[in-house]
């Protein structure tokens, strides 16, 4: 809700997936070549009847373009190194709606720049291991983050398991959504993650894992708010809200701790050469009481072979919603949260992507989803990407 935060525009790049495939799985190879991508994401976010639709107070229709660059290279035969250069411009239906407040200077910022960099070595045939850095900023947001990675591959190269860690440290400046600068404050997060894979036989693979993730600080946006309704008085209209609601804003709050957890898999059949299906599914929870499940089937075809293939998907999330969330407040509890995506919703994706491998060292990704959420907030994601190898 309100501005498209920095958390947001983080989880809308990797939604997007732009070029991430390609470098997380960079490793070995012959010394002097690499590849080099360019790619361009688009996001949608609908709000179709404003007042009905997720939040009742405020039009929550958002729109984020990412341009991408991503490069790899091979330093050696058991060295590779990586960069990747995003750029996300956001435009929405609440930056406007900040205008309403005169002292609320920092709605224009909008821009959100990232650049990550690492590097990956497979020393033998039995083990990778990798570092990366990331830096990323916003006009209220400033990410530091570092991770490292390893991974153990069996003598028969059938399976193999992967540790991750990672941490980011964020500062921002706390910005009410009605102007007021309350200073600085800062933000932890730390990942550790595990995935495993495993050749089932001649046909099947799966890949399996779980995720644990703590953080601790400053974690609600400082320019979200939320509306406590007056049922005594429902003739004084605030020209602030959607509608000339009735209701008084005030800022949103959210516990300074979150312990969050999953586990996921899928699995990969193929059923001929030209005809491969999968599996996924996700359970997700966290200690502000939210959960989450998906599903995700799969089916892979190439129309052309070894030239043009085709990805379809579809996806089906239901989560419940976080304890501090509620559509309508009449008192002020010491939690409270409006926010559309902490809410409870099912969603359904639907969505294909179109791989052209126009030569042996070229490919272009062309791919479009749709999601339909029950609460109305649907969205758009499409995304175009052409990767050369040198």
């Amino acid at each position: 809700m309100l501005l498209i935060p920095h958390r947001f525009c983080l989880i809308a790049a990797l939604v997007l997936g732009l070029g991430l495939v390609g470098v997380l799985h960079a490793a070995e190879g012959d010394a002097g070549h690499g590849s080099l991508e360019f790619g361009l994401g688009f996001y949608s976010n609908e709000d179709g009847s404003v007042g009905e639709d997720g939040n009742p107070f405020l039009d929550e229709e958002s729109t984020i373009i990412e341009p991408v660059i991503v490069f790899d290279y091979n330093i050696s035969d058991e060295t590779a190194t990586w960069i990747k250069l995003s750029y996300d411009h956001v435009s929405s239906a609440s930056i406007e709606q900040l205008n309403n407040y005169s002292e609320q200077s920092g709605a224009s910022g909008d821009n959100y720049i990232s650049i990550e960099g690492g590097l990956r070595r497979q020393p033998d045939a039995r083990q990778t291991w990798g570092v990366f850095g990331h830096v990323s900023s916003e006009y209220d947001y400033f990410s530091l983050g570092l991770g490292g990675d390893y991974m153990r591959i069996a003598p028969d190269g059938n399976s193999s398991v992967k540790y991750s860690v990672n941490g980011f440290f964020d500062t921002m400046d706390v910005i009410r959504y009605y102007g007021a600068d309350e200073g600085t404050d800062t933000r932890i997060t730390l990942s550790g993650q595990i995935n495993a894979y495993q050749v089932i036989g001649p046909s099947t693979h799966a890949e399996y894992g779980g995720v644990l993730t703590l953080q601790s600080g400053f974690l609600e946006t400082p320019y979200n708010f939320v509306v406590i309704e007056d049922l005594e008085d429902d003739t004084v209209a605030n020209s602030n809200l959607v509608g000339n609601a009735n209701g008084r804003e005030v800022i949103e709050e959210l516990e300074d701790t979150l312990i969050r957890g999953a586990v996921f898999g899928r699995v990969r059949w193929s059923l001929s050469p030209r005809n491969s299906v999968e599996l996924g599914g996700r359970i997700y929870t966290d200690s502000w009481g939210l959960t989450g499940v998906s599903l995700e089937p799969r089916w892979y075809h190439w129309l052309i072979d070894g030239r043009l293939r085709l990805r379809v998907r579809y996806r089906f999330y239901t989560q419940t919603a976080a304890d501090a969330y509620s559509e309508h407040f009449y008192a002020e509890p010491e939690f409270r949260t409006q926010d559309s995506d902490m809410g409870e919703f099912d969603a359904l994706t639907v969505g294909g992507l179109l791989t052209l491998f126009s030569s042996e060292n070229s490919e272009y990704d062309l791919g479009v989803d749709y999601v339909n959420r029950s609460d109305g907030i649907n969205q758009i994601l499409a995304r175009f990407a052409y990767r050369r190898n040198f």
